[in-house]
């Protein structure tokens, strides 16, 4: 049997993709790279649980859409009979509009209580922190006054159904 001698082959290296980072909207351009909310698995049982979790994923969904314009998802996830809901959806898409974008409107819910009703609904009281915001002009200037940070309680009226949960009606409590 012949000596082999291993030869150098070239071997496939690994290569570190740089994944898409995340960068705010600023007077510069809109934000990039925004992290697509992901809906928790407990937010998929009708449970209080999940009704929390499901709420605090709505107003990720709601940061999401202030921070790219994309208002699919919010709509989706709340009944056409929201009021408030489908104001929010007709403020984002105008403050998006023209080629303008929002910078800042990024939402916390550091607290959420669910309580089930005896009409099948389940009301949701939350603490709603949100940024400073700013609608842009194409150029970056401000389009408007910016609308300062806010610290409020709000409830969110939800059902669940064979999809899941729906907001039916969201409130700000005075």
């Amino acid at each position: 049997m012949a000596d082999e001698t291993p030869t150098a082959t070239a071997a496939a290296t690994p290569t570190s993709t740089p994944s898409a980072v995340y960068k705010p909207a600023d007077a510069s351009g809109p934000a990039q790279n925004v992290p697509v909310p992901v809906l928790p698995e407990v937010a998929k049982t009708e449970t209080k649980e999940g009704a929390e979790a499901f709420t605090k994923y709505w107003f990720s969904v709601l940061s999401y859409a202030y921070e790219t314009g994309d208002t699919d998802a919010l709509s989706k996830l709340s009944k056409p009979g929201c009021a408030f809901c489908q104001g929010l959806v007709a403020d984002i898409e105008a403050a998006w509009a023209e080629g303008k974008w929002v910078s800042g409107g990024q939402i916390e819910i550091p607290v959420a209580t669910a309580t089930p009703s005896t009409d099948g609904s389940t009301q949701v009281v939350l603490q709603v922190l949100q940024k400073e915001l700013v609608i842009r002009n194409q150029d970056g200037s401000p389009y408007q006054e910016k609308t300062a940070a806010t610290n409020s309680g709000s409830v969110a009226m939800l059902n669940f159904a064979d999809s899941g949960w729906v907001v039916n009606d969201l409130g700000l409590i005075r």
